[in-house]
Formats: structure tokens, C-alpha cells, sequence
């Protein structure tokens, strides 16, 4: 099992001594959310708290997730770089070909891409993207995706795009993990089609059950044989036992999550080299 760092709303002057802080700590990744803006009024639930009510502050940091992923990746050897959970259908195909392309050059293959289909009508109709047919071009996008990204002349013709033959350069000269954000069965359906799936913010004694709902999904894709990737940020530090646990269930790498989930919305640089150094002692250290 890995343990990645979330860097989600970290203050843009400290970010990359984060991720330089996060690499010696021994975390094998960062991640990093994605939204445009964030309204002043929201009507769309949140499906991830109880009460359905965001809880990111509209003054929270949100730099563009591809261009964080290439910087960071110019101060750091060998971290991953994860977007989690990149709206796809809220964007038109090619710019967001051509920015996940971009960044996994430049960062020598060590982008992993989460991709979701997003929950804020909102913020689909300011870029005037249709939030009800999200799901399926969601899908078709994804194997636009694919295309573009293993370069050479592809074309399209789908429900919703179609293009004739056109190469994209550069391109990276291996496969972008592709995870699958969300619970609904669609989405479980939609993660069995890639590389894995990503979950949101959850407690340790709820991933058990959805762990095996996403495996029954990959099932019955015919991929048994197969080992996903499954990435699972808490909203709570884990045990060592519930570590071992969720490995138990498939879980390859857990999501140490940002200060500013616990409520600093904002800290210093000392703070969170402390934070993370402590978790990096208490967990990564003990799990080997």
C-alpha cells in the first residue's frame, strides 16, 4: 500500500515546498482537486457529506490542476502527480487533451489521472456545458482520450463529437492511469473500463462496502485477473489496523488529506511539514 498527500487548497506560495516536503516525508504521490470558480450560491448537492452541503470555501486555492502537475513536478524526482477528480465533461475535448498530454510530458509519466463527472450545475452552465447529458460524454470523451493520447492520426465520429483525422503532439510515450471518481453504479461501471477507481472522502469503516461494489463492477468487465488501482483519502487518520485492512480489501494507496480538511484553512509551512512528517512517523514509517 502507498500514501499519497493531498495538497488540495494549499496556499500557492508554499505549495511546492509541500510537494518537495511530501516527497522526503516518503508519500508517493500528491493530489490536487479541480474547479473553475466557485459560486456565491450553490443549490446542487454535494454527494459526499451527510448534510449535501460543500464544505470548500470559495476562497479556497484552486490553481488549474494540469499546470500544478507540470510545475510540481520540475522541483521533484520521482513524486506522482494525482488529479483528482478532474470534470472532464465540463470541458470541450481538445483543451482538455491537449493540457492532460502536456502535463504528463513534462512530468515524465508521472500524472495519474481521476476523472469525474462532476456535481455542481452550476458551474456547468457558466461554461456552457450541459450538466444532464454529462455521463455519457463523460464516456465519449474518455475514448477521445484515449485516442489522442496515443498519438499518430485518429479520428472520431460519436454521439457528440465527431472530427476527421488529426495527430495531437506531444504525447507521453506511455499509458496516463486513468481513475474513475464517484459511487453510483454508473461510475463503478465506468472505473472497470480503466485503471481503477477514486474515491472521495470517506471514514475506514466505509470502504470495505464500497471497495466491493467497485470490485464486483470490475468483475463482471471481465478483468478478475487484473489488480486495480484504488486510491481512498479519509476523513480520518487510519490506524495501523485499519490500514492493514483496507489493504486487506484492495485499497493500493490512501489519501493523507490537507490541513485545511481539518479546519486550518490556512497554516504555515512549518505546520505542514510537521503535519506531514508526523503522519510519515505514525503510519508510512510503521507500515514499511
Amino acid at each position: 500500500m502507498e500514501f499519497w498527500q493531498a495538497i488540495a487548497h494549499t496556499e500557492p506560495g508554499q505549495i511546492l515546498d509541500v510537494a518537495r516536503a511530501a516527497e522526503e516525508f516518503g508519500f508517493s504521490a500528491v493530489s490536487t482537486g479541480d474547479h473553475f470558480v466557485t459560486p456565491q450560491r450553490i443549490d446542487s448537492p454535494y454527494p459526499y457529506t451527510k448534510d449535501q452541503v460543500p464544505w470548500v470555501q470559495p476562497e479556497a486555492s484552486t490553481p488549474d490542476p494540469m499546470v500544478l502537475a507540470a510545475a510540481i513536478a520540475q522541483v521533484t524526482e520521482r513524486l506522482r502527480l494525482f488529479v483528482t477528480c478532474y470534470v472532464l465533461p465540463m470541458r470541450e475535448p481538445f483543451s482538455a487533451a491537449k493540457a492532460i498530454s502536456s502535463a504528463a510530458v513534462l512530468s515524465r509519466n508521472r500524472l495519474v489521472l481521476g476523472v469525474g463527472v462532476g456535481w455542481m450545475r452550476e458551474e456547468f452552465e457558466l461554461v456552457g456545458q450541459d450538466f444532464a447529458t454529462r455521463g455519457r460524454r463523460c464516456d465519449e470523451m474518455l475514448e477521445i482520450l484515449k485516442k489522442l493520447l496515443a498519438g499518430g492520426m485518429v479520428e472520431h465520429h460519436g454521439e457528440f463529437h465527431s472530427f476527421p483525422p488529426v495527430q495531437m503532439s506531444p504525447v507521453p510515450d506511455a499509458p496516463v492511469p486513468i481513475l474513475i471518481a464517484g459511487h453510483s453504479d454508473a461510475a463503478f461501471r465506468r472505473a472497470a473500463r480503466f485503471d481503477g477507481w477514486s474515491a472521495a472522502h470517506y471514514t475506514a469503516a466505509e470502504v470495505p462496502a464500497l471497495a466491493a461494489r467497485f470490485r464486483r463492477s470490475w468483475n463482471q468487465a471481465g478483468r478478475s485477473g487484473e489488480r486495480p488501482l484504488l486510491v481512498v483519502p479519509l476523513e480520518h487518520e487510519p490506524s495501523l489496523d485499519e490500514c492493514r485492512r483496507l489493504e486487506d480489501v484492495g485499497v493500493t494507496a490512501i489519501v493523507n488529506m490537507p490541513l485545511s480538511f481539518r479546519g486550518e484553512a490556512t497554516s504555515t509551512l512549518a505546520r505542514k511539514r510537521a503535519a506531514m512528517e508526523g503522519f510519515a512517523e505514525r503510519v508510512i514509517a510503521r507500515l514499511g
